[in-house]
């Protein structure tokens, strides 16, 4: 049998292709590069009508993936019935097994797409070729000949069924069917050797296409061998013409392989649906055929937008070409592909993603698809972002810092410095670093001295202490130390930080302070020693103008003597300020207010207060506290003073509220104390009083905040955090 049909001048091409876009593509690019004229049919059973009513055919071009049967099925077909026409497998099936199976059903050429840039050219001349490779063939034997030849070398059980009996099987089906000829067959009918389970559903396919309410079938059953076998097989039935009658050929396709392959698609499926990461399955060309809930969930795109489709649709555009050509390039050659990349989910937003993508291979370890595993590492990149932010403004702030920082570790091994350290110790940083920190120290006793405060201060944030320190010049200079610990997330010392401030002038002035403060006081005791005793005598020794002048002289040298005192304690908080304590507020308001009613009878002293208030405050805070109530008593101008004390606790201040009904405090006093105005040359103050409270209370990072009371008098609060 020749062509089907007799030939036109151009050459007769039938494409079979269920992808429409691509027959277009097909029709135009073919035709451009030959003298070709084109059908197509988008099926097996289209493409069988075709051949069947003998219009000219002079070379079948198939894809491999069709309708309801494969390319190969469709070769199988076409050259049991027609043998002479050239067969061209063109198809995007690039693998060892599909090339294998092709040539065993004697496939005339086979093309795998996109692999030369001339395609079309290629595929022009293969056509050419194998049309007058055909004929040459048709020259040497006769149809029928060449027919059971080439069924003979199928690597697949065929078997041709008329009048539901056997009219002829390869040598694969007698071994299927565990017999030796056609003979030992051919009274049986094809179920008898199907499975009882699986009768039904071969009888019900065969009688189907008998009557012609089917042209092509595929199902899946157990075939049963003579004595006794079981194999699980792939039925292709497909309507034909045999020596000149209707027949069906049935290809038998031992899928035992593919059985256990389903199973563990099965189980793989069961937990990829539990999975928290993203996987999909492709077949060998890339096209999806499965997505479990997290690929859904992290890309947005669901199992019906993805599916057929290939991961470009993921493509964010932020990847190169030479990546995904390497991508590529590695899970073909059989490698696992591992790294991080950009894509893009459905709505536009793009993420970060470390995927994984494995080949999955048949028995012969060709690659039949691909498993990709995406992790979403989104959070992880823009928190190691946010980490690198953090570590450029830390890096900024440490080179920018005045004070000298010095980094070490729990060994107390420097670990880092910034240039202000370099600065002021003179060292360079490649000198210093690994260095132990004792090369900074004064001497031995000193460094002994810093590692006892640091043991001693493991469970606070940090401490500060004055240290000697000795610079590479061998300068000793005094630092005052704030010390901070570098903890792990489980709260563990890692190292230390410590910001160092040379505090020379510091002490020197603080030094001068005292002695001067030491002269001023021995000096002026002295002399208002003279003073007083003078002018008492000249009061009990006079009377009238001179012996009031000499009460005045009494009274003022007394409130100079005060305001000695008062210095004195002023100057000892700026010498030497006092460390927080943790007292009960409530308790020594009680023990003070008592007090101060005791000894100031005249006066209505009260106090509102919880049975208890823990803080951490300076020790001074009594004496300032003691300072405004006394101050309020003593500068009342009513018979019967009232002043009340009220302590107030919140989750974020601790308040003292003195409240009293006097004169009131001047309001340039009050601007002066709290910073409003600078004391100006014409500010007289009433004393030292106000100026220690509001020392101790700065010292406790406290606030003092001056009101005035209704009708009349003041309001004096101390806020501080409760923290």
């Amino acid at each position: 049998m020749g062509p089907v049909g007799q030939r036109s001048e151009a050459r007769s091409i039938l494409h079979v292709s269920a992808d429409t876009a691509w027959a277009d593509v097909f029709a135009r690019e073919i035709s451009a590069s030959g003298d070709f004229t084109v059908s197509t049919a988008p099926t097996v059973t289209a493409a069988l009508d075709i051949l069947d009513a003998r219009d000219p055919v002079d070379c079948i071009v198939s894809d491999y993936t069709v309708p309801a049967v494969d390319g190969l099925a469709l070769l199988r077909s076409v050259r049991a019935q027609y043998p002479d026409i050239p067969f061209v497998l063109f198809t995007s099936e690039g693998n060892e097994r599909v090339a294998s199976e092709a040539v065993s059903a004697r496939v005339t050429e086979y093309l795998i797409k996109d692999r030369f840039q001339d395609q079309w050219d290629e595929l022009a001349t293969l056509i050419n070729d194998s049309i007058a490779y055909q004929q040459k063939q048709r020259s040497l034997t006769d149809s029928a000949s060449r027919i059971k030849i080439l069924l003979e070398a199928s690597p697949d059980s065929i078997a041709i069924v008329q009048d539901a009996a056997f009219s002829y099987v390869n040598q694969c089906a007698l071994d299927l069917f565990e017999v030796t000829s056609l003979g030992a067959i051919a009274d049986n009918s094809v179920t008898a050797y199907i499975a009882a389970a699986d009768r039904a559903t071969v009888a019900r396919s065969l009688n189907a296409i008998r009557t012609g309410d089917a042209r092509v079938d595929r199902f899946d059953v157990t075939a049963t061998g003579h004595k006794g076998t079981r194999t699980p097989v792939e039925i292709t039935a497909i309507s034909i013409e045999w020596d000149g009658s209707d027949a069906i050929l049935l290809i038998f396709r031992n899928i035992s392989e593919k059985e256990d392959m389903q199973l563990e698609l099965r189980r793989f499926r069961r937990v990829a649906e539990a999975a928290g990461h993203a996987i999909y399955l492709t077949d060998a060309d890339g096209r999806i055929e499965y997505v479990n809930p997290a690929f859904e969930s992290i890309t947005g795109f669901s199992s019906s937008d993805a599916i057929g489709r290939n991961p470009r649709i993921m493509n964010s555009g932020e990847m190169s070409e030479d990546y995904y050509e390497s991508l590529w390039g590695t899970i073909r050659s059989g490698d696992i592909w591992e790294e991080e990349l950009v894509n893009q989910r459905k709505d536009g937003k793009l993420y970060h993603a470390y995927q994984t993508i494995a080949p999955i291979t048949d028995a012969n370890g060709q690659a039949r698809g691909f498993v990709a595993i995406q992790r979403d590492i989104s959070d992880r990149i823009q928190q190691e972002r946010n980490l690198q932010a953090q570590k450029e403004r830390y890096e900024s702030l440490f080179d920018s810092i005045r004070d000298a920082i010095l980094v070490a570790n729990t060994d107390r091994q420097i670990v880092d410095c910034n240039p202000a350290f370099t600065e002021l110790f003179g060292y360079e940083p490649d000198d210093i670093k690994g260095k132990h920190t004792r090369c900074v120290y004064e001497s031995a006793e000193e460094y002994e001295a810093m590692g006892e405060a640091i043991d001693g201060h493991f469970g606070d944030p940090q401490f500060t202490t004055i240290v000697r320190y000795e610079k590479q010049s061998g300068k000793m200079f005094p630092g005052e130390t704030n010390v901070y610990y570098l903890r792990d997330h489980e709260g563990q010392v890692t190292g230390f930080i410590g910001l160092i401030r040379d505090v020379s002038d510091k002490q020197e002035r603080v030094t001068q302070l005292q002695i001067l403060d030491r002269v001023l006081r021995h000096n002026f005791h002295n002399a208002l020693t003279v003073i007083l005793g003078n002018s008492e005598f000249i009061q009990n020794e006079t009377s009238g103008s001179v012996a009031d002048s000499a009460k005045r002289i009494f009274r003022t040298g007394e409130n100079l003597l005060d305001a000695v005192d008062k210095e004195r304690q002023v100057t000892n908080l700026l010498a030497d300020p006092p460390a927080p304590e943790a007292i009960d507020l409530a308790l020594l308001l009680e023990t003070l207010v008592s007090a101060i009613a005791d000894s100031h009878s005249a006066a209505d002293v009260r106090l509102h207060a919880p049975e208890s208030c823990e803080v951490s405050v300076p020790p001074e805070i009594e004496q300032a506290i003691r300072e405004l109530i006394e101050n309020a008593i003593e500068h009342s101008d009513r018979v019967q003073p009232s002043v009340e004390v009220t302590l107030e606790r919140s989750a974020d201040e601790t308040s003292v509220i003195i409240t009293d009904d006097g004169p009131g405090i001047p309001e340039m006093e009050q601007e002066v104390l709290t910073g409003e105005k600078r004391i100006e040359p014409l500010y007289h103050g009433s004393g030292l009083d106000l100026w220690f409270v509001n020392l101790v209370v700065r010292r406790a990072d406290g606030v003092l905040e001056f009101d005035e009371n209704e009708p009349r008098g003041s309001v004096v609060r101390i806020v501080f955090s409760t923290d």
